[in-house]
């Protein structure tokens, strides 16, 4: 009471009741335009039920009673009542709830779907955790009109601004651009990034149990639910689970209007369904495929015998048919397949690869309870649904068995490579022996790294590459070498720049330690980017070892819907060692004043090229996932924006265009890391620049360099006769944001 008469002590007229609203109405001749309604959360109201029903009976609370567990939906009634009537202009009720709220069952559903089946519903939007004072329990902003001009017949808008906050002093919030885009939304009927107009058939979930029978007997069985008003029918079975499954109905399916929006934005097997799909391999659904039911073991005396599969159900930890090699520090599952269909290596080896380990992660993630803190259960329901969600591939047998035989040898390599590095020590005299009977296998790892590499690393990899003197090519690789530490920097200070309130207090740090290192943005060393690689890369691990789902979504919508496992391997901290090493081989032998021989050059060029096979196995294929583009024209069709861009990969230009679709649109020839489907494609600051070369009509790559009064300098390290220029400082003085010394 207190706190509303000190937030509405400057209102005039204002009037102020302090009541039951279950109880009695404070207001019985009043009609709004506006009601806001912030319910307390999953209140009983047994103690009022009295009163309700006596107001029922009177015609109050048309739309029916909910469950007495919470009384979310009886206060949004209410507001619906009190509303000015359509005829008379009509008014807008505006509810946050929890995600409860949006999909329980029983009468709460039923008191739901009443209001959305009277076109009440205006929209439904994700907001995000944290945003309440003491709980980081999720919220959903729901609005309601019952105005002509907002009453849309079987359509609703849904908005999810999940990522949409920015972090201070460990409070989030959400930025005004954000309101803008849903005011936006609401008004105008139109799709933007973060939102579309859904027809409310959308909000239907399925719930079923189904079973299969196992060849030994076994009666499997466990629940299922679809979205996005999905029959769960034969066909859905066959598409789910494989043909002749044997996975059949138990129970007809319960209908329920859910009005959580996220099911409905993206269903994050898609990738993983799309990835395998491109192999032409067909996907499983664990739960399918098993003897059993998953059981827990905890040490060697519990391994089962053969035929057995085991996973962790940690994060960490690999799969293996042997439990002493899975490495967990956690909770390991024993997994006996059904089907002769699935060669074991195989499946232990896929689940270890970057796309099983997703696969592992999403199932793990899916099947955990609690909003806080997520676990998986135990018990027999929580396996089968973890079981269910873990999608895996079954090729043709003879492909898993060629890919499993070949896993098999790679790590045999890998143990004899270990084997001949040793024996240099032992053998100095065979050194060059040993290296030569392995190097030639490596030769040309480099050069076909290049073509999925963003243009301006490649290009500079390039010019080193085709070097014709190794005095010149030290140089060139030297310089390709500053040409990667600078794009990776840039590209993780745009990603944390997402997040304006986390951003400041990391570029504080930066130039902090800048400072302290007599280093500085103004002078922009090998040094000056390793920094920015380090404090960036550092603050993002911590996210996302975290956990939040909120913090873990927006640093995936920093780096345009990258997979965490790729963002893992652009903040991994192998790469900010990997650039400290290099930083140090820089000092030490670009700093050497006296002769250097030609075969001590040679020496450094190979090991200039040895961390280069370092870093593209800590970096993977995420270039290839993440691409380099320059936007051009776009058009905006019924299902969202599609743009035509350059790719800007590889050593070849001109480059090849291609369409995306993102969510927002991209500005006109600017620098862009996006993937098809990108709802926030990831621009730039210009520390990278692409150019037109005075002379030629070929793209040539500046980087910053340093501040040189009212200019910048700008270098390229593709050889060639503009290898710099002068730009006005100007013109990078937004990108160079907090990083200034002041």
């Amino acid at each position: 009471m207190s706190a509303s008469v000190r937030r509405f002590k400057a209102v005039p007229d204002v009037e102020i009741a302090h009541a039951d609203t279950l109880a009695r109405d404070a207001f019985e001749d009043f009609s709004a335009d506006l009601a806001i309604v912030d319910a307390p959360w999953g209140m009983d109201w047994r103690s009022s039920a009295a009163a309700v029903e006596a107001r029922q009976d009177r015609g109050e609370f048309g739309f029916g009673l909910p469950q007495r567990s919470d009384s979310t939906w009886l206060f949004i009634s209410l507001a619906l009542e009190k509303l000015r009537q359509a005829e008379e202009g009509g008014g807008r009720v505006a509810a946050l709830v929890n995600p409860g709220a949006l999909s329980s069952g029983g009468a709460t559903a039923a008191v739901r779907q009443r209001i959305v089946d009277a076109g009440l519903l205006e929209s439904v939007t994700r907001l995000p955790d944290g945003l309440a004072p003491n709980t980081a329990i999720p919220l959903y902003l729901l609005t309601f009109s019952n105005k002509t001009e907002d009453v849309r017949r079987g359509k609703a808008m849904i908005a999810d601004l999940q990522t949409m906050f920015t972090t201070e002093n460990r409070r989030r919030s959400i930025p005004v651009e954000a309101f803008h885009e849903l005011e936006s939304g609401l008004r105008m009927h139109k799709p933007g990034p973060r939102n579309r107009s859904i027809s409310i058939r959308q909000f239907t979930r399925r719930d079923a149990r189904l079973s299969r029978t196992t060849s030994e007997g076994n009666q499997l069985s466990w629940r299922v639910a679809t979205y996005d008003d999905t029959a769960i029918d034969g066909r859905f079975l066959e598409t789910r689970y494989g043909k002749d499954s044997g996975v059949s109905l138990s129970e007809e399916p319960r209908v329920t209007v859910d009005l959580d929006p996220g099911r409905i934005f993206g269903d994050d097997s898609r990738e993983l369904l799309r990835e395998m799909g491109e192999k032409g391999w067909a996907t499983r659904r664990l739960s399918s495929l098993l003897a059993q039911e998953p059981e827990s073991v905890t040490d060697s005396a519990d391994a089962r015998g053969e035929r057995h599969l085991f996973v962790p159900t940690t994060r960490a930890g690999r799969a293996a048919t042997d439990l002493s090699e899975t490495n967990a520090g956690g909770r390991v599952l024993a997994i006996q397949l059904d089907n002769e269909s699935v060669y074991l290596p195989f499946l232990a080896a896929w689940l270890n690869s970057e796309q099983g380990v997703a696969s592992r992660r999403r199932a793990i993630e899916n099947g955990s309870t609690g909003h806080h803190l997520k676990a998986l259960r135990s018990d027999a329901n929580s396996l089968m649904r973890w079981a269910d969600d873990l999608l895996v591939p079954v090729p043709n047998l003879s492909v898993q068995l060629a890919l499993a035989s070949a896993d098999e040898r790679l790590n045999s390599f890998q143990a004899d490579l270990g084997t001949r590095r040793a024996s240099i020590w032992s053998s100095p005299e065979n050194a060059d022996e040993v290296v030569s009977k392995v190097a030639g296998a490596f030769d040309d790892s480099l050069t076909s790294w290049l073509d999925h590499l963003p243009y301006p690393i490649a290009s500079a990899l390039w010019t080193a590459e085709s070097a014709p003197s190794v005095g010149e090519q030290q140089r060139a690789y030297l310089h390709a070498w500053e040409a990667i530490v600078t794009f990776h920097a840039t590209v993780l200070l745009a990603a944390s720049r997402r997040d304006p309130g986390s951003s400041s207090v990391t570029e504080a740090t930066i130039r902090q330690t800048l400072h302290e290192q007599r280093l500085g943005i103004e002078k922009a060393s090998f040094g000056t980017w390793v920094v920015i690689v380090e404090k960036t890369s550092k603050n993002m691990r911590s996210t996302l070892e975290d956990g939040d789902a909120d913090d873990v979504a927006r640093v995936r919508r920093a780096f345009a819907g990258l997979s965490r496992a790729g963002i893992e391997r652009l903040i991994s901290k192998d790469v900010v060692k990997k650039f400290n090493e290099l930083n140090g081989k820089r000092n030490r032998w670009s700093g050497h004043t006296g002769y250097t021989s030609e075969q001590e050059l040679r020496s450094q060029v190979e090991s200039l090229t040895s961390d280069l096979r370092e870093l593209r196995g800590i970096l993977g294929n995420v270039w290839a996932q993440l691409l380099l583009v320059r936007p051009g024209s776009a058009k905006r069709r019924r299902d969202g924006l599609v743009q035509t861009a350059e790719v800007a990969v590889g050593t070849r230009t001109p480059f090849a265009t291609r369409e995306f679709a993102v969510g927002e649109h991209m500005i006109d020839d600017e620098l862009y890391l996006v993937r098809d489907g990108s709802q926030s494609p990831l621009p730039l600051p210009h520390f990278v620049q692409l150019r037109a070369a005075p002379s030629s009509a070929q793209f040539t790559t500046y980087f910053y360099n340093r501040t040189e009064g009212t200019n910048v300098r700008m270098v390229s390290y593709q050889y060639g006769p503009e290898t710099e220029l002068q730009d006005d400082v100007e013109s990078l003085r937004a990108d160079f944001g907090a990083l200034m010394s002041e």
